[in-house]
């Protein structure tokens, strides 16, 4: 008896028609894009997703760089993120300058392009129906198209070059090219490079398949091949293996362990499975004014879907999974059941590393680092206990795949609902736009910023043409020591130094301007409110304002 995983062989051996099964995948890619488009505009420019720009702009931020011919190389912006997303836009600005739409719309082609290699992989190893539903999944996924279209994280970059990777080393695997070998795991170690927590999925996908395919991996492997994957990985990964050589390791030093906030990560990971987790992050929910300029006709259609489906914050997919998952018994020895334990290990094994980890993986830029893991295990699944059904399966599976694929698309929805009714949240409001505009018609020597999320945002939108300092040490705390209160001083100087900070009720550090001002005042001087940016909704965000000399300066507060 042909054994299920010789079946998978002979079944990744049969020649395909390159063009034909192409164009589902790009269609499904299309259906990506297009969502992201629809959503690109309505939050504004975040702090995360606008970091890269301080390895291209000034004030510049850097870990680590290499002279080379009298040019200025980075390599490093912190110790776990690499420069390679800053490479390419650095280039991309060249011709296309800062916008929402210029940094946007590469994240969403690289999501596009992850969902086609995502139906490629499965069609040419799970065959044609379960790509059409993995792919339809992914592409309806609200967690993944938010993460990828808002690319805070960084998340695009890491699913692109993990897809990209595997389908080279599956054509490897095929035709036994060294090649495709090599650039599959220059890929995983770009990956590396780009963010050194690509090694969860790295690790997890490596343990899953020394658990599922032992065999055909001790057939395939020899010291040659060994040595070209580890020299292509070392090769992609090189500043960050340079940067740890010279660093003593500062990457992974001082990493600590705790089974405290499994319980927490757990129940993040269903929130993120089911879609809702982003709601009041991404989105506000509390009713606010009206908006300044009435919805137009498109606008107005949006929240009629959200009523008419009556508000929906979670999708199918976590009862999909569920059930996928109690049915393996039924298909454990085929090639379905083996690609499901495959993702089951490697997933477990990625998202072990993320809930034992005590200073990250608490967020959904995290969590979504699994993806399309789970979308892999109810397209092999659905797709295998349909095949028992007979002639009612595919009508089965057929409405089931649409059934989660629509309940994705309703909770994206949700979420473009909400920013059209109440506004993006706080830090991804788009009145830094209008900040932007109005700081560079603003004369000033130095412009200072008092809260978070607002310095990265204003480097990469006015291109590093505003004069920006922090003060947001300062205003953090209530008393100063001697150093820093010469630093206020310095930053006061001159009269026509402008500090921006959140209204007041829209502070990141709550206090962080009233504290900053009563520190001015103790110094001798006066804040001096000179406008107020609104966001679409009349909500006053941002402050704008001088400092003037008073009368004497009151005693000093420090330590």
């Amino acid at each position: 008896m042909i054994s299920p995983i010789r079946r998978l062989i002979k079944r990744l051996g049969r020649p395909r028609g390159p063009r034909r099964t192409a164009v589902p995948g790009l269609l499904f890619g299309l259906l990506f894009a297009l969502q992201g488009l629809l959503l690109l505009p309505y939050p504004g420019l975040q702090t995360d997703e606008a970091l890269f720009g301080s390895v291209i702009y000034e004030p510049r931020n850097l870990e680590l760089s290499v002279q080379v011919f009298r040019h200025k190389i980075p390599l490093m912006l912190i110790s776990y993120l690499g420069c390679l997303k800053a490479a390419v836009y650095a280039v991309l600005f060249r011709f296309w300058p800062p916008s929402l739409y210029s940094v946007r719309v590469p994240v969403i082609l690289a999501g596009a392009v992850t969902v086609w290699l995502f139906y490629r992989l499965l069609r040419e190893t799970l065959g044609r129906g379960a790509a059409w539903i993995g792919a339809l999944l992914l592409a309806t996924d609200a967690t993944f198209l938010l993460t990828t279209t808002f690319d805070w994280g960084p998340v695009a970059l890491q699913h692109l070059l993990l897809m990209g990777g595997l389908c080279l080393l599956l054509r490897s695997y095929r035709t036994g090219e060294s090649a495709s070998l090599a650039a599959g795991f220059f890929l995983f170690g770009l990956g590396l490079w780009d963010k050194a927590i690509f090694v969860w999925m790295l690790s997890g996908l490596s343990l899953g398949a020394l658990a599922v395919l032992r065999r055909e991996l001790t057939r395939l492997l020899s010291l040659r091949r060994a040595a070209i994957a580890l020299a292509a990985l070392l090769v992609g990964a090189s500043p960050l293996v340079l940067y740890n050589l010279r660093s003593g390791g500062a990457t992974f030093r001082g990493a600590r362990y705790t089974a405290a906030d499994v319980p927490g990560k757990a129940s993040l990971l269903v929130s993120s499975l089911a879609g809702s987790s982003l709601f009041g992050y991404l989105t506000r929910e509390e009713e606010g004014p009206a908006r300044s300029e009435p919805p137009g006709r498109f606008e107005r259609l949006s929240p009629a879907v959200s009523e008419a489906a009556g508000r929906p914050r979670r999708n199918l997919l976590v009862p999909a999974l569920a059930l996928s998952l109690a049915l393996w018994p039924l298909y454990r020895r085929t090639p379905a059941g083996r690609a499901v334990l495959l993702a089951l290990v490697a997933g477990g094994a990625a998202w072990a590393q993320m809930a034992f980890n005590q200073d990250t993986g608490g967020s959904t830029h995290h969590t979504v680092l699994l993806w399309p893991l789970p979308h892999l295990v109810v397209a092999a699944a659905l797709v295998e206990v349909s095949q028992r059904l007979g002639r009612a399966g595919r009508a089965l599976r057929a409405a089931a795949a649409l059934a989660v694929a629509a309940s994705g698309l309703l909770v994206s929805n949700e979420h473009l609902a909400q920013w059209i009714r109440h506004g993006p949240g706080p830090v991804w409001t788009e009145a830094v736009q209008e900040l932007a505009v109005r700081l560079e018609g603003t004369p000033a020597r130095k412009v200072v910023v008092a809260d978070w999320g607002i310095v990265d945002s204003l480097r990469l939108l006015a291109r590093g043409r505003l004069p920006l300092y922090q003060a947001i040490d300062l205003a953090s705390q209530d008393w100063l020591t001697p150093d820093q209160q010469r630093m206020l001083g310095w930053l006061l100087e001159p009269e026509d130094a402008v500090f921006v900070g959140h209204s007041p009720d829209q502070e990141v550090v709550p206090g962080s301007s009233a504290r900053l001002e009563a520190h001015a005042a103790r110094a001798g001087w006066s804040k001096q409110i000179l406008y107020v940016v609104r966001d679409r909704h009349r909500r006053a965000v941002f402050e704008v304002y001088r400092f003037q000399p008073t009368s004497a300066p009151g005693p000093p507060r420090s330590r």
